[in-house]
């Protein structure tokens, strides 16, 4: 009997559907679409771009493919050596297009309430993609350094720049999408979640002070800009000028606020502060006119107002978080600290080898301290500031303000009561009813005309009123006749 129950046992578990441990043909879509979709149209942008350029000079397409896996390269900040010369300076705008592509992918694909299993598989595949797609590009770029000057960079180099990306994009995504669900709520402390809007306004304060010192610098040097894209002699070496520039605005807006914040920006020989300029060979951008042609100026001391504008908006945000002056501080030093290193890394980023031109950098270390000791200093004053500001004592708003009581008023309620019998009770209650009428024996031989009654008293009176009429002491007959 045993034995037949045991085999009915096996058979409905092997009749019973197995639980599915890898991911379901729609999420097999996703997960391909996460992967390959934002590569994918980088490889077609290349390839699109590599085509018109040599057609557009007359070129035969021999390095077609070189040209694609260099344009790969480069937009996510790997070193390339094209002839023997290095090339280390890739512009930022496309490397943050693709960033901001990958994270609003991400982002789209997972929200609040996704598995954590699932989670892993958008992130993994994330990564998966880009990094098959640079292996490829590492095998086509050693293929075309046998017929163009293009030489293939270091592995490591390569996958560790396209990782890196990638990732903090990708992470970024998914930080946003699941910013509500109960595992970042549970995994982050309460004060790490209050400094993120602090520190995305700091962040965005600074970015648009370094934009503002690149327009106007650009503004005062119109015509030194006109002349260098006059240079181009032709339209399509215009066009080809200003599209450059356009991709190197975001490496001009981070030296512009390197300068800004006191540290040092530099161009091969060429080097810019608030306090000295040296002059050097400079290539024909137009976007370089913003370098300036004479000798440090004293107004240039204004452009501090950039970090410490951030960092007084960047005390008030923490104060307005926080009641407690030590709190608030802490707060302010600790999204200081965070802008601080972030602005190294784009410093860093931002620069490179520029062959024959030399180096082109910031002071990295000065440019990650000043960021933070700007928004730190100022952001502390101003946070000890509002919030003692705000512990001063105030009147309420919402509670109303309490009247006067009169003393005759204060006597009555202080007055001791003394206990009633019922019957006295019964006997006041009564004589609050009574209506005390007093008689009149004579009527005056003048009597004024009796009036109307009004209309309001006649409506006020509609019940009928119980009286009693009393007559005064002594007369017991009743009343007169």
């Amino acid at each position: 009997m045993s034995d037949l129950l045991n085999r009915e046992t096996r058979r409905a578990a092997a009749r019973a559907p197995r639980a599915s441990t890898g991911p379901t043909p729609d999420q097999s879509r996703m997960l391909a679409a996460v992967a390959f979709k934002t590569s994918g149209l980088v490889v077609v942008i290349a390839t699109t771009l590599a085509l018109i350029t040599l057609v557009s000079v007359n070129s035969d397409l021999t390095g077609t493919l070189g040209a694609i896996a260099g344009s790969w390269f480069a937009v996510h900040l790997v070193p390339l050596s094209i002839g023997g010369t290095s090339l280390g300076v890739a512009p930022l705008l496309p490397t943050l297009i693709i960033g901001w592509s990958v994270a609003r992918t991400v982002h789209h694909a997972v929200d609040s309430g996704t598995d954590r299993r699932v989670v892993r598989w958008v992130f993994a595949a994330s990564m998966a993609g880009p990094l098959a797609v640079t292996a490829i590009a590492l095998a086509v770029a050693k293929d075309a350094s046998t017929v163009i000057g293009l030489s293939s960079p270091n592995a490591l180099v390569a996958f560790s720049w396209v990782a890196g990306v990638h990732a903090a994009a990708s992470g970024t995504g998914l930080l946003l999408a699941r910013w509500d669900s109960p595992l970042i709520r549970g995994g982050l402390p309460d004060w790490v979640r209050a400094l993120v809007a602090p520190f995305v306004r700091a962040i965005s304060i600074l970015a648009a002070g370094g934009a503002a010192v690149v327009l106007l610098a650009l503004l005062a040097s119109w015509e030194t800009a006109g002349a260098l894209l006059e240079s181009g002699r032709d339209v399509v070496g215009m066009l080809g000028l200003t599209v450059v520039s356009v991709l190197y605005l975001p490496n001009v807006v981070i030296g512009a606020l390197a300068v800004a914040t006191g540290s040092t920006a530099g161009f091969g020989d060429a080097s810019v502060s608030l306090f000295s300029t040296t002059g050097g060979p400079l290539p024909p951008l137009p976007i370089l006119a913003v370098l300036p042609e004479g000798s440090a100026q004293t107004i240039w001391v204004v452009m501090l107002a950039v970090p410490i504008g951030a960092g007084l908006l960047l005390g008030r945000d923490c104060a307005i978080r926080s009641a407690d002056i030590q709190v608030a501080v802490s707060s302010v030093w600790v999204v200081a600290a965070a802008t601080g290193v972030l602005a190294a890394l784009f410093g860093y980023a931002a620069g490179g080898n520029l062959g024959t031109f030399g180096t082109v950098e910031v002071t990295v270390w000065s440019f990650g301290l000043l960021t933070f000791a700007w928004l730190a200093v100022a952001g502390s004053i101003t946070a000890a500031l509002v919030v003692w500001r705000r512990a001063e004592p105030e009147p309420p708003l919402d509670e109303p303000v309490p009247m006067p009581v009169p003393a005759a008023e204060l006597a009555i309620e202080a007055a001791p009561s003394e206990p009633e019998d019922d019957e006295q009770v019964q006997e006041a209650d009564k004589a609050e009813e009574v209506v005390e009428a007093e008689v009149v024996d004579e009527v005056p031989a003048e009597m004024p005309p009796a009036e109307e009654p009004d209309a309001t008293v006649e409506a006020a009176t509609d019940e009928p009123l119980d009286a009693e009429i009393v007559a005064p002491p002594g007369d017991q007959d009743g009343p007169a006749r």
